[in-house]
């Protein structure tokens, strides 16, 4: 095995088949989106992307960058933050797992004492799946390294596995409110009193992107909040990861419309046998034709038709993911703290603040007053 850093885009640019051969089973680590991420977050910050190779053949890679803070540097993955890229961890080639991990930790451990990751603070790792294998290999890491690790509970990713037909999955949720919800639906469809469509090429791009900012704004302002859309970079991110993902078929629209007006958007990110609801928008004057929930029995029915076998809601513990079926999947924040004074005093400051404010949502949720 063969390890080495990647540390400016045009380098990493010239493995955009490899690396995206590795990673389409999430989207969220394909060379588009983490690339526009990086071009619209990454100022003044460092790349440090590092890749395992194994007979000229790209088999593993860790996407990181190094981000300078007030309190020290910093190891980061490429798309955390605001972004919300959810599983993200090491990308390995399944049939050498064990040996890739391996050659991570060998890696890390000679970066810290000799190399290019020498006084950093922490490395702060997030939306790891609480199943990935990398946890064993990241505990050794921070015992032959001298490093202390917490780990910190995420919101959930919601996951629902579909069967091979609409039929089937209607069946399945037969006596449930869902189930109601999707025959309501499916009846507005049938009846074009909504038609609900895919937009699937680039030239969709514009269209799509529109109408997801300013439903997906009018949605959190009707219920007092700025949205992700308020941040100016956010869009330039969106914007330039989409087209990209379009162009490589690994995105695409979900809109619900009345009478050729769109009251619901979805943007589904693609992967190899999953599809991935990123993000949606309601129009608020529209809610009595319940457009939230169409526009999921539209793109649950364009995934089953498609041969996709999971359908995931990603990040977030909101109450319909629930109701339609789906199930919770853990996602973990890593932190591990260098062992030098100052790294190790801001790790105990900030282990006593999150202890507080598990006690304080504690007895929030256990009624007590927040005044």
């Amino acid at each position: 095995m063969q390890t080495f850093v990647i540390s400016t885009e045009a380098e990493w640019s010239n493995w955009r088949t490899a690396w995206n051969l590795l990673t389409q089973s999430n989207p969220m680590m394909s060379l588009e989106w983490l690339g526009a991420w990086w071009r619209a977050f990454g100022a003044s910050h460092q790349l440090h992307i590092l890749m395992v190779v194994r007979d000229q053949q790209l088999v593993g890679i860790v996407p990181c960058y190094l981000h300078d803070t007030r309190l020290g540097k910093q190891l980061r993955f490429l798309g955390s933050g605001s972004v919300c890229s959810d599983y993200l961890g090491p990308i390995v080639q399944a049939d050498c797992a064990a040996e890739v991990y391996k050659a991570i930790h060998q890696h890390l451990c000679q970066s810290v004492y000799s190399g290019e990751l020498r006084g950093i603070e922490s490395i702060q790792l997030e939306g790891i799946s609480a199943n990935d294998g990398w946890h064993l290999s990241l505990a050794q890491f921070a015992k032959d390294a001298g490093f202390s690790l917490r780990t910190q509970p995420m919101a959930n990713s919601w996951s629902l596995e579909l069967p091979s037909s609409w039929a089937e999955l209607h069946e399945r949720q037969r006596g449930h409110g869902v189930h109601r919800k999707a025959k309501k639906c499916i009846a507005r469809i049938n009846s074009n009193e909504l038609c609900v469509r895919q937009l699937t090429d680039v030239a969709s791009l514009e269209f799509g992107m529109n109408q997801l900012i300013l439903l997906h704004q009018a949605r959190r302002e009707s219920v007092g909040d700025k949205g992700c859309f308020a941040d100016p970079r956010f869009e330039i991110f969106l914007r330039d990861a989409i087209s990209g993902m379009l162009a490589e078929r690994t995105a695409c629209f979900t809109v619900c419309e009345k009478s050729e007006q769109v009251i619901g958007v979805q943007l589904l990110l693609l992967g190899s046998e999953t599809v991935f609801m990123y993000q949606s928008g309601v129009d608020p004057n529209y809610m009595s034709l319940e457009p939230g929930h169409a526009i999921v029995t539209g793109s649950l029915s364009y995934a089953i038709s498609e041969g996709y076998k999971a359908y995931d809601f990603l990040r977030g513990d909101e109450p319909y993911k629930a109701f339609w079926g789906a199930q919770p999947q853990s996602l973990q924040r890593i932190i591990l703290a260098s062992p030098t004074f100052k790294a190790q005093a801001i790790e105990a400051v900030q282990r006593n603040l999150s202890w507080l404010r598990s006690c304080y949502s504690d007895l929030s949720g256990s009624g007590v007053s927040k005044s």
